[in-house]
């Protein structure tokens, strides 16, 4: 028998790593057995009750596209661009404008002659008379030739397909955000399942050990030991239960639905991604092609190209056709005709120093753009490789968690066997229950890990599947 204050040490340990252990989401408080411990399910196993709803990750994924928030906002700004685009090119196409005039005028008829510079001359024994003057008509314009205008409309299309290009960025992270989350909440709610089978091991130690206590083969520090890790697993539960509903209200956040989290997550799982085991450089092939982070920046920097030839051009001359038909007079039974047509030829060559400016504006814009389309490209391969090695080490981590849960469940079979025979000790079994619980929650932690992983190797690959 071991020394009473090495097993007060022993017992303060476990209680402070049974402490710290985190298993978070939900589940029921099971019966005790009377037998022998219950053999512990696999982490994952479903516990969800008959009639429950499920949340399917697909659904979770189009429940998203509709309603989130962020992804609607881009729609919207890439539509308005659209729109946009409209305004920019209407200065190309022909103008008209209706026009009609009534004034009532008052002039000294006969009493003035022109002198042809602006003035009036008046001419003795005039009278004064007041009349109607009414105008009925049309005038429109067509521009002939303004090459502002038209670099203007080209920067504005590759405006709005930037804009295009950053809503499906922002569908893509939206469709991570909900894969994250809702792995996120089918992890916690194994971690219930593992705090479940924690309970009901302890549980079923508690009634062993109860037994022995009251026959005299083991020691009343033994049943405290005992009562102290069915109080910890119960704690360990409860956590795991509010964290699970914790996950679930994330998971409406990254859905961008305001409803309860009244149902439980499915076990879906993303499938093995085709490319996730090839070589690098074509990996960067496909995301280099494929992110639509690149094609926002490169349609920026085109739409920055041309601002830079609109600056250029305020340099040439523009021309432009009018023309205009009205009928006029004093009485509106009695109008007339009247017509023009014209050309216009505007050319601002002298504005003292402002497309100067302009254009050196416009020069500085573009190169930094084309930086920041560099600065993403690099950041895209870092994405990739980062990616797909965080991928690969969480399978192998998976492989080997499994391993050690195995070992843990025979660690504790085996436990229980020396305890029921009187060979082993209430720490030894704890220690057992310890690791296959450790265990069990690691094995839960790689999946989750492993999935994750996916969803991030897919999004840096700019695929959407």
């Amino acid at each position: 028998m071991e020394h009473e204050g090495a097993v007060l040490l022993r017992t303060a340990f476990l209680t402070l790593l049974l402490a710290l252990l985190p298993l978070p989401a939900r589940a029921q408080s099971p019966t005790p057995d009377a037998g022998t411990a219950a053999p512990p399910a696999a982490p994952g196993a479903s516990t969800t009750p008959a009639g429950t709803r499920l949340l399917h990750l697909d659904e979770a994924i189009q429940t998203a596209v509709a309603n989130a928030p962020q992804l609607v906002q881009a729609q919207a700004n890439a539509a308005a661009a659209d729109a946009q685009t409209i305004t920019a090119r209407s200065p190309l196409l022909p103008q008209g404008t209706g026009i009609a005039s009534f004034l009532r005028q008052h002039s000294t008829v006969g009493a003035s002659t022109g002198t042809g510079s602006g003035t009036v001359a008046i001419v003795p024994g005039a009278r004064p008379s007041t009349y109607n003057s009414f105008r009925i008509g049309v005038v429109g314009t067509q521009t002939l030739w303004d090459p502002v205008d038209f670099a203007t409309w080209e920067s504005q299309q590759h405006t709005a397909d930037a804009l295009r290009a950053t809503a499906a960025t922002t569908l893509k992270n939206v469709v991570l955000s909900v894969r994250t989350t809702y792995f996120a909440a089918r992890a916690t709610r194994d971690l219930v399942k593992v705090a479940q089978d924690t309970l009901t091991n302890q549980l079923a130690h508690l009634s062993q050990v109860e037994g022995f206590v009251r026959v005299g083969t083991q020691p009343e520090i033994a049943l405290a030991l005992a009562r102290l890790n069915v109080a910890n697993a119960r704690v360990a539960l409860i956590t795991a239960q509010n964290n699970y509903r914790i996950a679930r209200a994330q998971l409406n956040q990254a859905m961008g639905v305001a409803t309860g989290t009244d149902y439980q997550v499915a076990d879906d799982e993303l499938p093995p991604v085709d490319v996730e085991d090839r070589p690098l450089p074509g990996l960067f092939d496909i995301a280099l092609g494929s992110r639509p982070e690149l094609a926002s920046l490169e349609y920026a920097r085109q739409a920055q190209g041309k601002v830079l030839d609109s600056a250029r051009w305020q340099w040439s001359p523009s021309l432009g056709f009018s023309g205009g038909y009205s009928k006029v007079g004093t009485s509106v039974d009695a109008l007339y005709d009247t017509w023009n047509f014209g050309l216009t030829l505007t050319w601002n060559f002298l504005q003292g120093g402002f497309t100067t400016g302009q254009i050196k504006t416009a020069e500085q814009n573009l190169r930094s753009a084309t930086a920041a389309l560099g600065i993403e490209q690099l950041q895209v391969r870092f994405d990739v490789e980062q990616a797909q090695a965080t991928l690969l080490a969480n399978k192998e981590a998976l492989v080997a968690s499994n391993d050690a849960l195995e070992n843990a469940k025979e660690q504790l079979r085996l436990a229980e066997g020396r305890y029921q025979t009187g060979v082993g000790t209430i720490i030894e079994l704890s220690d057992a229950q310890l690791q296959q619980t450790q265990a069990a929650a690691q094995v839960v932690q790689a999946q989750y890990n492993v999935s994750t992983a996916r969803a991030a190797l897919l999004a840096a690959l700019g695929r959407g599947e």
